[in-house]
């Protein structure tokens, strides 16, 4: 099985990463300006918050009958410990596999009321997987249901457990002694995940060893006339968090902090401008449905004579889109801080934010490096010298 590190390490792969564009989008409440005019275009609304929007997405799914093809559960293969342990045993007999994905599927829906774990699992980075097999000594006597349920995210195993129940061998059907059986052990495992909270951010951030957001960045209270409104903690430690600002008398004027670890060895000017060039092409693309005409965009610059900031290079470029009603606008702002991409997304012109740059800077605290991320760029750094050696003559 691949390692946590290489699987983490595949992640910034530029091709897989690309694939994974559209569904990160959606999945993620469409946080970039991008987002912004999608939504603006679509729904008639100027800005919709993230967090706002992650809500009326999961309210919506709670209304619609969930499609069991979204729904990552799946039967699974034994482990090789089971399987050995079956064929090695004469004094037992087993049947491998004794629960479908459609059964599972249907317990879990029947289990899960609330339908915590069901909404964790649709169209979402995590897996559930649940092996299955009866075990019954060579007399009949004793029959038992075991469960293997393992959690995964982005096929990192997160969460692993056997769970075992002897089967009531006095109910006239077998199928209907299994399907009770199964019910009560994943019943038990729902309530111990949700119980650890296994599918929110908080618990994969502290199990990767991503850095604690929550605790260590460090954001004002204030930008200038922009009040912190919340903060989200994106269930994707290479995302980060976001933290946004509302401004105290236009609320549709926002003002988000993005921070999330840097994604390759590239120097710090490399990564900000890349960063701002990948939003450049999301507004270049949702500008081509409003005419060539409609977009005004700066091309990417450095400021300058930013008072008191001696040590960081900050990169920014300016957007604006008309529509029917009114124009939109994106002023963004990247720079690195430790091992840190910061980057400010605003929906204002750039005159009126520019002059809080350097304030925001300043009060702004990252977490430091996290063991995550230190294991990541070492696999990735001996993965560059392994290739190199490969191609030398």
């Amino acid at each position: 099985m691949p390692r946590m590190t290489d699987r983490l390490s595949e992640r910034f792969n530029e091709s897989y990463a690309s694939k994974k564009t559209a569904f990160i989008k959606k999945r993620f409440a469409l946080l970039s300006f991008f987002d912004r005019c999608f939504y603006s275009l679509a729904f008639g609304v100027l800005l919709i918050s993230p967090v706002n929007a992650a809500h009326a997405y999961s309210v919506e799914q709670e209304a619609n009958v969930v499609h069991s093809s979204d729904i990552n559960i799946y039967a699974a293969h034994l482990t090789e410990e089971l399987e050995t342990y079956c064929e090695t045993d004469t004094t037992i007999r087993c049947e491998l596999n004794v629960l479908s994905q459609p059964r599972l599927l249907a317990a879990l829906q029947q289990i899960d009321t609330k339908s915590n774990v069901i909404k964790a699992l649709e169209s979402s980075e995590y897996e559930l997987l649940i092996g299955s097999a009866t075990i019954k000594n060579t007399e009949n006597s004793v029959q038992k249901l075991v469960l293997e349920v393992t959690a995964q995210w982005h096929g990192i195993v997160i969460d692993d457990i056997q769970l075992t129940a002897v089967l009531d061998i006095n109910m006239a059907s077998v199928a209907d002694t299994i399907s009770e059986t199964s019910n009560r052990l994943l019943s038990e495992w729902v309530e111990s995940a949700l119980s650890k909270q296994l599918f929110s951010a908080e618990f994969l951030y502290q199990f990767l060893g991503a850095s604690d957001y929550k605790n260590e960045l460090k954001v004002p209270q204030q930008i200038g006339d922009f009040a912190l409104s919340r903060q989200h903690l994106f269930n994707d430690p290479l995302k980060g968090m976001l933290s946004r600002y509302i401004h105290k008398d236009f609320d549709l004027a926002v003002f988000d902090v993005y921070v999330y670890p840097l994604k390759n060895d590239d120097s710090a000017v490399t990564q900000s401008r890349d960063e701002l060039l990948r939003e450049q092409q999301d507004i270049l693309t949702i500008s081509k449905a409003l005419g060539k005409e409609a977009l005004t965009m700066s091309e990417i610059y450095e400021l300058d004579n930013l008072a008191s900031l001696t040590d960081v290079r900050v990169f920014g470029f300016e957007a604006t889109l008309q529509t029917n009603s009114e124009p939109l606008f994106a002023t963004q702002y990247a720079y690195v801080k430790n091992d840190k991409v910061v980057k400010f997304s605003i929906n204002v012109p750039a005159r009126i934010t520019k002059s809080l740059i350097a304030d925001a800077i300043n009060a702004i605290v990252v977490p430091p490096e996290s063991s995550m991320m230190k294991q990541v760029r070492q696999t990735n750094h001996s993965q560059s010298n392994a290739n190199l050696v490969s191609m030398a003559p």
